[in-house]
């Protein structure tokens, strides 16, 4: 059912989950908790939104995904909100025919670039703005395949719970050599300069060249590749979290703590008590 439509703002919606773009009320809006999942994404510039836990910012083409029942609140958003709900029975199910362990995911407070993702959101947007006057039946069926694609798309590509490292990315040979390299050896401690010499780029170029492709830093993605690798041992496993954290190439548990904190809110111990429920 097409909900809306208008030079300001689109919304197709069904049972499962929404899509929405609007280009009207793009600053600071109410505060909100919704009982589904919801992927954000860029297209045109920074948009920032407040949590309780802080403020959330994402970059040009990067996405990030709330969890159901997070108080938020958008701040800004430049040009245009483009907006994919999507239900947790709908995600679930997705999960389960996917084959994951955790099969009720919950998505990392991270914005970050990926290439699956940006196709798939520019396709969408540019089928919508053309088709907007199309047959009512068109456009319901082409909501339903499209909340079936994108829930694939987030299961793979979103960062969270459900996966044992963080989300492939198709990237420049370069970069590409670095990234395999880190995965072989991610316990180990990696410089930038060590970093850029795999790469055959001075560090300056690296480090903006890896930014650009993913939406952060070197250093910050090994740290992310390093806590999804723990996540499974700290659901399937009774090691410590001491233990847990020395053998992921974190330094001191603290610094395993402290990036929990930051990516889930709470700490390992109590990602693993919910989790394991």
């Amino acid at each position: 059912m097409i909900l809306c439509t208008g030079r300001q703002k689109m919304i197709l919606d069904n049972n499962d989950g929404l899509l929405l773009i609007r280009h009207d009320h793009l600053y600071e809006r109410d505060w909100r908790n919704d009982d589904c999942y919801k992927l954000i994404f860029s297209p045109y510039g920074q948009a920032e939104y407040q949590l309780s836990q802080g403020d959330i910012s994402i970059g040009q083409n990067e996405f990030f995904i709330f969890n159901p029942n997070i108080d938020h609140k958008q701040l800004k958003a430049t040009k245009e909100k483009f907006l994919v709900e999507i239900q947790p029975s709908l995600l679930k199910e997705t999960a389960l025919q996917l084959g994951f362990k955790v099969i009720e995911p919950e998505f990392s407070l991270l914005s970050y670039r990926h290439a699956q993702i940006h196709q798939w959101t520019s396709f969408i947007r540019d089928f919508l703005m053309i088709n907007k006057d199309s047959n009512p039946m068109s456009n319901q069926l082409f909501l339903e395949n499209s909340l079936a694609q994108i829930s694939i798309l987030m299961l793979q590509y979103g960062s969270g719970s459900h996966q044992n490292q963080f989300p492939k990315i198709i990237s420049k040979q370069n970069i590409n050599s670095v990234l395999n390299a880190l995965k072989e050896s991610y316990q180990e401690d990696w410089t930038l300069d060590q970093m850029s010499l795999v790469a055959g780029m001075s560090k300056y170029q690296f480090a903006h060249l890896f930014k650009e492709e993913t939406g952060i830093s070197p250093y910050s993605w090994l740290q992310l590749y390093r806590l999804f690798k723990s996540q499974q041992s700290l659901i399937f496993t009774d090691q410590t979290i001491l233990t847990i954290a020395l053998e992921h190439g974190f330094n001191s548990v603290s610094v395993f703590n402290h990036l929990f904190r930051k990516i889930y809110n709470k700490t390992p111990t109590q990602f693993r008590s919910i989790h394991r429920k």
